[in-house]
């Protein structure tokens, strides 16, 4: 059985390096996903909304990541080309190896806005 923290870390290596067949594969069917860009559930929409992250995403630097049980919160940077330095705050809960949910928190102001 794979451990939380190594499914996340799976998580932001492949949607780093744009690895989406990687990505999808740690997402569950049903996944659900909240965030002050989207509300989408299951695995297809998921990846969509990451993918179209990954088109403006310039880096992605993980600070900290704190794990409890199937519970993985991480903390990263995220840098775009429509905005300065976005930090995130991002919680997953891991079941049997795959991502289940989803919650991500961060100022959305200069994203949504497309401007730097």
């Amino acid at each position: 059985m794979t451990d939380a923290r190594t499914t996340a870390a799976t998580y932001f290596d492949a949607w780093k390096a744009r690895d989406f067949v990687r990505l999808r594969s740690v997402l569950a069917d049903d996944v659900g996903f909240e965030g002050p860009l989207a509300s989408v559930k299951g695995g297809d929409d998921c990846l969509r909304g990451l993918r179209g992250m990954a088109q403006i995403m310039t880096g992605l630097d993980v600070r900290k990541v704190f794990q409890d049980g199937a519970d993985v919160l991480t903390w990263f940077d995220l840098s775009t080309s429509v905005a300065e330095l976005v930090p995130v705050a991002n919680w997953m809960h891991v079941e049997d190896g795959k991502v289940t949910q989803i919650k991500v928190a961060f100022d959305a102001r200069g994203i949504a806005g497309g401007s730097n």
